[in-house]
């Protein structure tokens, strides 16, 4: 799957711009909005982000599990050093390099919980002033035809990129922007 994001001045133009995709063929669950205005979204039974989608917990936790691996081998080979001809030692180094995987991993998902997603960081300000950004995961054979029906019928819809719709820890900025 392959996620086209576009950017829509406001709510209004995000329902149509769901409808429209909607009778493209696109599942309601394949088309997801980011909005300021969670209660409203419901409301009109468009599809809202989730937790994941959101926030960066999940990406954030991935660079936490990336960094702890560097952070593993360090720790496991200190603590090695030091405990070299004890009967425990590689026990007391497994553990030890268990608790530093896993405090690096939880704590980079913690720090993502409170930041906006990487692929919304971008649209900040855009989603402070009242926009929208519509998220809409498409097969790729069918991606082009659907942006061009777009691009046909809703000009006021901008497309602001593509991506896969798995997290790539590799992809965006290590500067976390706070979601607001």
């Amino acid at each position: 799957m392959i996620r086209i994001l576009y950017r829509v001045p406001d709510l209004p133009c995000a329902q149509k711009l769901n409808e429209l995709v909607e009778s493209q063929g696109v599942s309601h669950n394949h088309i997801h909005i980011a909005h300021k205005d969670h209660l409203t979204l419901q409301k009109k039974y468009l599809n809202d982000l989730s937790f994941l989608e959101e926030y960066d917990t999940v990406h954030s936790g991935e660079r936490g599990f990336l960094v702890g691996i560097i952070l593993t081998v360090l720790a496991g080979l200190s603590v090695y050093e030091l405990m070299e001809g004890h009967p425990v030692a590689s026990m007391i180094t497994l553990f030890a390099c268990l608790v530093v995987l896993g405090y690096s991993t939880w704590l980079g998902g913690l720090i993502g919980a409170s930041s906006d997603n990487y692929r919304l960081q971008p649209f900040h300000d855009h989603l402070d002033k009242g926009g929208s950004v519509v998220m809409l995961d498409v097969a790729p054979d069918s991606a082009s035809t659907l942006m061009h029906t777009v691009a046909q019928h809703m000009p006021e819809a901008v497309p602001a990129g593509r991506s896969q719709t798995l997290d790539n820890p590799f992809k965006g900025s290590w500067f976390l922007r706070k979601h607001s």
